[in-house]
């Protein structure tokens, strides 16, 4: 045992702090433009007009321009020409040899990527009309032309225009190294690509992507791998053509290839609110089906061998061999950690049962375990194999128990239907406050929706979907008539979904718990587990001891919340955007903005990191919401937050927008039955908790005859929140001329301790007449991590160095907790306090 304690100790440590190169490509990592050239090394997704892949770099070239000696004795006479020579020689890339692999995301036209060297490419077609011959001179020491073809009519050819795996690209871009959002409990993204051996990211568009033409080292491994992806994804365009309903046929491509990446996102939340995300994976049911079905047809193939008859070889034989459409199914989905517990345990099952001994169920899921832990360590820390194993074994210890009650009674059909409700509750006991702690949803329709989808898209759309999927290669319109039924039985499925997601009693948002709580939820179970196997005292012990526990770390929060005495602010690192935790004493919050990108940009703030804080501390319902003004870094974020949180009091400037995010936000306040209110140059004080909120901007009067006003930076909500004899000054995006009106507005006291720095730190604010009458001791710029507008402004950081204010940036330090006493201020960030 300890031996293999240390053993997993040494392989998750060297998982998560690898050994880093000389050569890495790390040492490249936010250092310019590069030349880069490596191959494809992970399955290609896409969704939308992108693509994210995972390239193995195994060259990279720096920038420098190559001059022969003719052109610098030509430089001297003529200019003119000196610059026709030097736009004919290209750029000269010094390259070298790296390691390690990086997170490509290409974007665009999926038909632009360019192909360079011969015409005829092993697995690929091509019509010649549709090429277009360029000429290029590269000169790195020698010149030599080569022809580059660019795909125009993509209809005429025999090639998506997809990049593959196994594919060798090269491109130029900026490599940058993985940033977290670092907020207290937040997602670790810079560990979750570190445990996949990616040190870094790149962007670039579709049509700067060069495809090489394959080595001689192209061998029958890959032309495997690639014939698995082009069957997988033909086949997924196949549901796609054969089902109208493109809902019904995401789902049905998801469960039969695993291709989820195709599934709408509201479907997706839809699957979650019914407890029915499980049936989106690849696991045991799936391979289980596969695996029954060949070992049927090889048991009955077999069975007219009379020496095999004889000896008794036909199952055995019919074991063995369905362990290889097991493989390919295996592989061809994506091999998930659920789907590799699963292959593993089948294995062990088939070998058991070749060997005539009888497999132990709960000694497979542990074999299962250890070999996927040693052949990846880091899948210890994935959702989908922490999830997987939990309901396994869950199920698995369930049964176990009920067989030691010696429930002896006839196994009909009301026995076998009881049995299949309690895997469901086994499973979802053992899952749930896993699902609770990593997507704050608890599905109360979770067993009701086993019993309709388990029987119908189980027993029903998968042996449809399954069998479509291997009759395929032989017969198209079988395989066709086979994936419309599945689609016909999906539906119904769907429509249940629909309806019971949409039930607000089906499902409720939760708190996160803490790794405390988790402790106590299955030491809860043990104790019981210890119960039944005649334990009492060690199972009474762990069930006390859980209960104190958790109740002690109940009582802590509740006091931390409801008897608190100080004001805790938390300065959120949202990227290039702003939001902030107001809590004040005795239990009264705040939200001021939510952060966010574009409204069409995949990440929502308010869903990825806003809520999930909230969730983290606690905190189900808001007292008041600040928008300081509509812009999508401030405004975009709450969207999310008004749909999945309990809003009182929403307030906000006169400004309105005709963009979708605007319209989306106050549809949510609406439905929120959030009370609305609205800020303009009246004078207004909002007393709550022993704080006071003092707004002073913005300086506009609201009336429907006023006309839509176009600066909105200006027009931010600005207040000062004072706690006895601290206060914190938050401006939002105002810039030079706002901070002068405010400044220069009578009776106005913006002396201010800690200063939330206007429009991120940028050249237009924080002017010198500004900052002497708020007079900040500190500030704090709410700003992205590199990010393209370059804030904060260097002007901007000595305008506060030569006023001596303590400065703190989200980009380097993360969030930021502020506390006051009403005396004092502590810092704190998610390295810890500063002094």
């Amino acid at each position: 045992m300890i031996l293999f304690f240390f053993l997993g100790y040494f392989l998750i440590s060297s998982a998560i702090n690898p050994y880093i190169q000389k050569n890495h490509i790390s040492k490249y990592t936010d250092k310019g433009i590069f030349s880069i050239r490596g191959r494809v090394s992970s399955f290609p997704i896409v969704s939308k007009n992108m693509q994210k892949l995972i390239v193995s770099v195994e060259t990279i070239g720096t920038k420098k321009p190559f001059y022969g000696k003719r052109n610098r004795y030509r430089r001297k006479k003529n200019k003119k020409l000196h610059k026709i020579n030097t736009k004919l020689h290209n750029i000269h890339f010094k390259t070298r040899q790296v390691t390690g692999k990086i997170k490509l995301i290409v974007h665009g036209n999926l038909y632009g990527t360019k192909y360079s060297g011969n015409m005829k490419y092993p697995g690929r077609t091509y019509h010649s009309k549709s090429i277009k011959y360029k000429n290029q001179i590269n000169h790195q020491h020698k010149n030599y032309i080569k022809k580059t073809y660019e795909i125009q009519n993509h209809k005429n050819t025999g090639y998506s225009g997809k990049i593959r795996y196994g594919d060798e690209i090269q491109f130029t871009g900026k490599i940058k190294s993985i940033h977290n959002f670092n907020n207290p409990g937040g997602f670790d993204y810079q560990r979750y690509m570190k445990l996949k051996s990616v040190f870094g990211s790149a962007w670039v568009e579709m049509d700067k992507v060069e495809i090489l033409p394959p080595g001689k080292n192209s061998g029958f491994f890959l032309s495997l791998i690639r014939s698995l992806e082009d069957f997988r994804d033909n086949f997924s365009l196949f549901i796609f053509k054969k089902i109208k309903n493109q809902n019904i046929a995401a789902v049905l491509s998801a469960i039969i290839t695993g291709k989820k990446e195709l599934i709408d996102k509201n479907l997706r939340r839809e699957f979650s609110r019914a407890g029915a995300s499980h049936i989106l994976a690849i696991s045991g049911l799936h391979l289980s089906i596969v695996a029954g079905l060949f070992f049927y047809i090889f048991n009955f193939l077999l069975s007219f061998s009379k020496p095999l008859l004889i000896r008794a070889w036909s199952r055995k034989g019919a074991a063995v061999l369905t362990l290889f459409p097991l493989i390919f199914y295996a592989v061809l989905s994506g091999f998930s950690p659920s789907t590799r517990r699963a292959f593993i345990m089948i294995v062990v099952f088939m070998f058991s049962f070749v060997a005539e001994k009888e497999a132990d169920s709960l000694n497979s899921l542990a074999l299962a375990g250890i070999i996927i832990l040693l052949i990846d360590p880091g899948s210890v820390f994935s959702i989908s194999f922490q999830l997987s194993f939990t309901a396994v074994l869950f199920i698995i210890l369930g049964f176990y128990l009920i067989k030691k009650l010696n429930f002896k009674q006839n196994i009909n059909l009301v026995t076998k239907f009881f049995f299949f409700i309690l895997t469901s509750v086994f499973a979802i006991a053992g899952t749930q406050v896993l699902v609770m702690h990593y997507f704050n949803i608890i599905s109360f329709a979770g067993v009701l929706t086993n019993i309709f989808l388990i029987p119908v898209a189980g027993f029903g759309a998968i042996p449809l979907g399954l069998s479509a999927l291997f009759i395929h290669p032989f017969s198209i319109n079988i395989s066709g008539f086979l994936v419309k039924c599945a689609g016909v039985i999906l539906y119904p499925c769907l429509v249940f979904i629909h309806r019971a997601a949409g039930c607000s009693f089906t499902w409720a948002r939760t708190v996160t718990p803490d790794h405390l709580e988790i402790f106590c939820y299955y030491l809860f179970f043990a104790g019981i587990f210890l119960l039944f196997e005649n334990k009492k005292k060690a199972g009474l012990f762990c069930m006390i001891s859980a209960m104190a526990v958790f109740s002690g770390n109940e009582v802590i929060c509740i006091k931390r919340r409801f008897f608190n005495k100080n004001l805790y602010v938390t300065i959120l690192d949202v990227g290039q955007g702003s939001s902030a935790l107001i809590e004040l004493p005795r239990g009264k919050r705040i939200l001021v903005d939510g952060g966010g990108f574009s409204y069409f940009a995949d990440f929502d703030t308010g869903e990825y990191i806003v809520a999930p804080f909230l969730w983290r501390k606690k905190i189900m319902d808001i007292d008041i919401v600040v928008l300081s003004h509509p812009e999508s870094d401030h405004m975009n974020g709450l969207v999310y937050i008004f749909k999945n949180f309990k809003v009182k009091k929403f307030i906000k400037n006169c400004d309105t927008r005709k963009i979708s995010a605007y319209k989306d936000l106050m549809k949510a306040v609406s439905l929120n039955h959030s009370e609305l209110e609205i800020i303009d140059n009246r004078e207004k004080k909002i007393k709550i908790s022993g704080t006071c909120l003092d707004f002073f901007n913005p300086f506009i009067k609201c009336s429907k005859a006023d006309e839509p006003h176009k600066n909105l930076n200006n027009n931010s909500v600005v207040f000062r929140l004072s706690f006895k004899k601290t206060s914190i000054l938050f401006t939002g995006d105002i810039m030079e001329d706002a901070e002068k009106k405010i400044a220069s507005a009578k009776n106005k006291n913006l002396q201010s301790n800690v200063l939330i720095s206007p429009h991120h730190g940028s050249s237009t604010s924080s002017s010198d007449f500004f900052l002497d009458k708020t007079a900040p001791q500190s500030v704090v710029i709410s700003c992205g991590w590199h990010n393209r507008f370059h804030f904060p402004h260097l002007s901007v950081i000595k305008r506060y160095r030569e006023r001596k204010i303590k400065i703190f940036r989200t980009d380097l330090t993360g969030a930021l907790e502020i506390c006051s006493n009403g005396k004092e201020l502590k810092f704190i960030t998610v390295m810890g306090p500063i002094r």
